[in-house]
């Protein structure tokens, strides 16, 4: 009995393994897709034939296209949540300012994907049968804006001098930085952009937000 229930865990967990592997070949293919097409133009038979797997078994995945770009969006903010915390672990260990990098590093480490993903939200968020994953999605980046909330309150805390500003405001001026510096990179007129030194630059600037002037040698 106990090689029968060993040879059965074994094989439900491989055919999870299967599964998922799967699933994550028809996001991949979905993503490489849009990233060169405009969304309507995308279709689940393009999918299925870029990904080799077959239209039925995606809808065994998916029931719609929507889901696939909906389920894009999560993994997205999901993978935010995730560089946040080991960002956190190595703020902890000494590295000032490793939480803010880490998100500054997300959004730009493939410019063009988080470019995708905002215009995908955008066009999906006010369609009803998303209304669960859009849930989901905001309860993830809630998630996401508590944990840099805490580290600006901490930073705030440590400091002195600090001006005081909404925690919130905080957020969305990383959230600016990141948008402004993801359109420079995509504007061909700026294609000397230097990924790396921009998010260090950003970094500083990061750094001094709520200081006020006085501290910050302005007259």
């Amino acid at each position: 009995m106990k090689k029968i229930y060993n040879n059965s865990t074994r094989q439900i967990r491989y055919k999870k393994k299967l599964f998922k592997a799967r699933e994550n070949k028809i996001l991949d293919a979905t993503r490489a897709l849009l990233i060169n097409s405009l969304n309507e133009t995308v279709t689940v038979s393009k999918i299925a034939l870029y990904s080799k797997i077959g239209k039925g078994t995606i809808y065994k995945h998916f029931i719609t296209k929507n889901e696939i770009l909906a389920r894009i969006i999560i993994d997205h903010e999901k993978e935010l949540g995730k560089k946040l915390s080991m960002g956190i672990k190595r703020t902890d260990e000494g590295q000032p300012h490793a939480a803010s990098r880490a998100y500054f590093e997300h959004r730009l480490a493939e410019p063009e994907f988080d470019s995708l993903v905002q215009k995908l939200e955008k066009e999906l968020i006010g369609i009803d049968d998303l209304a669960p994953q859009f849930e989901e999605l905001h309860t993830i980046r809630k998630e996401n804006q508590i944990t840099l909330n805490s580290i600006f309150k901490e930073n705030l805390t440590k400091s002195e001098g600090r001006a005081e500003v909404c925690l919130d405001y905080h957020h969305f001026a990383c959230w600016a930085l990141a948008q402004g510096a993801i359109e420079l990179y995509l504007n061909k007129s700026h294609y000397q952009v230097d990924t790396e030194h921009l998010v260090n630059f950003i970094i500083k600037i990061d750094s001094t937000f709520g200081i006020s002037n006085k501290y910050r040698g302005a007259s």
